[in-house]
């Protein structure tokens, strides 16, 4: 303006100057605004969508948690809310809105490169890289999950990459049936078009389908796979729950869990063989939850976590009886008052409905009346009528267990009498659970035996009883045990450890046992009572 006014006093021809050229972006500018502006809406979008989930998630427990006086009608309420929410697809709804966000990442990734290319070539090639980076890593874990179902790392994409695999899988499909399909009927029909129609039904379509696998959803497949997994995989995790637990509630709840599981499907036995290998673990949660069983609990709690321990125990020896001896599982105590509350919670088990629960609970009683009587404790630290209640002598013997030198004599050897003699009849049983027992009491004699120097003090109609034991331990082995009868000490000593071989190696084991307590109390050569 000042120009053209000094121009015009001057008289001199005013220039005008020549109009500027309309304003137009760059390809670049143009590209960079697209791809920021449609990242800065679909990030607003996932805010609004994740605003309108929240109140949709709200409203429908408004009207499924709706109080009604009708249970019958809340109910309905219940079902109706969600059935609407299972028609109209609100799971893949909520999938939706990770997905837009990291559509909304990868194109503000790409409007910053655009940005950084005219500007400097080497900030952008290091973004750039990065970028590169994040996108295939991105890329792995979509892809990945399709291969290794049990990944954890995966993308809103995986699902639906799985699902465009479905027409290459289809084509593949297609000509793997058409393949085999003419094979067949070249080689194996020679065109003859009668036998092809009565046969295809076995040879055509039962065809295993490459599509078939992806035919399925990717969560049906994982499912499947779940299923047919290893043994390994739940046992390790079963290992991991019982060994980060110390709660009785939780442990009791795991050892019901594990036999339901056995009761109703036997496939589950592998699982628990797993387990088992991991026996000093089991036997310590065993003691925690026996030693739960004491007169501080109500008697029903009690009664029920000693039941629920005694099947446990059950279970997992009677999977492996030869590798897992049933005295190392139960762990039961040496002493103290635990001793005396895990007899007496064994005591409502011994008339269980289930042999197998009242021969365990019997059992365990004895080995744990074998531990208290043989482990050697300071005068001051005795409880004689403790230890004579876990012994229970026969009446007439209550003089053999008078003092602590004759309880440690005879005291074994009671508790071997009584064991016997209360397991009678399922020993007479030729079936599985009467091997079983005769390995548990082939692993409680080694307990019993006497102190070396207490021998004389044992009294002869203990002596006498363990003698008539015997007998009825070779009996069982040679088959002979009909009904009470017990056979005498002649029949005995002409019995062999041949005659004790015929039955399998439980009853060979006791009567080997046996024979060596037998020998050491009487202070007779084995050979003159096994050969």
């Amino acid at each position: 303006m000042s120009g053209q006014l000094a121009a015009i006093s001057n008289g001199t021809a005013v220039s005008t100057p020549s109009p500027s050229p309309p304003f137009r972006p760059s390809q670049g500018s143009i590209r960079l605004n697209a791809l920021w502006f449609l990242s800065l809406c679909l990030s607003l979008t996932c805010a609004l969508i994740a605003t309108l989930m929240q109140q949709w998630s709200r409203n429908y427990l408004r009207m499924a948690q709706a109080h009604c006086s009708d249970p019958a009608a809340q109910a309905r309420m219940r079902a109706f809310a969600f059935d609407g929410v299972s028609k109209f697809h609100m799971s893949h709804a909520l999938e939706l809105v990770p997905l837009l966000l990291h559509i909304s990442v990868f194109l503000f990734f790409l409007g910053l490169i655009e940005f950084l290319f005219p500007i400097n070539n080497t900030v952008m090639f290091v973004v750039l890289g990065f970028v590169i980076v994040v996108v295939c890593t991105y890329l792995l874990l979509t892809i990945f999950p399709l291969s290794c179902l049990n990944f954890p790392y995966s993308t809103p994409l995986s699902p639906l990459v799985w699902r465009l695999t479905d027409f290459p899988a289809r084509v593949l499909s297609t000509l793997h049936w058409l393949t085999l399909t003419i094979f067949r009927l070249c080689s194996a029909y020679k065109w003859d078009m009668k036998r092809w129609q009565d046969a295809r039904d076995d040879t055509l379509f039962n065809v295993p389908s490459v599509y078939h696998q992806f035919r399925i959803g990717l969560t049906k497949r994982f499912i499947s796979h779940a299923v047919h997994a290893d043994v390994s995989v739940l046992g390790k995790q079963l290992i991991q729950e019982l060994d980060t637990t110390e709660d009785v509630d939780e442990i009791e709840a795991f050892f019901e869990g594990m036999h339901a599981a056995l009761a109703v499907d036997k496939a589950f036995s592998p699982v628990v063989k797993y387990l088992v290998e991991n026996q000093m673990l089991l036997s310590f949660r065993f003691q925690c939850l026996f030693d739960s069983c004491d007169s501080m609990v109500p008697e029903p709690t009690r009664q029920r976590r000693a039941l629920v321990g005694v099947r446990a125990v059950w279970d997992v020896f009677s999977l492996k009886p030869e590798d897992h001896p049933f005295r190392l599982l139960v762990g039961a105590p040496f002493e103290g008052a635990s001793a005396k509350s895990w007899f007496l919670a064994m005591v409502p088990l011994l008339r269980h409905e289930e042999r197998t629960v009242a021969v365990a609970a019997r059992c365990i009683q004895a080995i744990v009346a074998s531990n208290a009587v043989t482990k050697h404790l300071p005068e001051d630290m005795v409880d004689l009528d403790a230890l004579t209640s876990l012994v229970n002598p026969p009446r007439g013997l209550d003089h053999a267990v008078c003092d602590m030198d004759g309880l440690r004599a005879n005291g074994g050897l009671l508790i071997l009498v009584n064991l016997l003699a209360d397991l009678a009849i399922p020993l007479r049983a030729s079936d599985a659970l009467s091997a079983q027992i005769a390995r548990i009491v082939g692993e409680v004699v080694p307990w019993l035996f006497p102190p070396w120097e207490l021998r004389r003090r044992v009294v002869p109609a203990v002596h006498d009883a363990l003698v008539d034991a015997r007998a009825f331990v070779f009996a069982l082995a040679d088959g002979q045990a009909q009904g009470n009868e017990r056979p005498s000490v002649d029949s005995t000593r002409r019995s062999t450890v041949a005659a004790a071989n015929q039955r399998p190696g439980a009853f060979s084991k006791l009567v080997e046992e046996v024979c060596a307590l037998a020998a050491f109390v009487g202070d007779e050569p084995r050979h003159g009572l096994c050969g």
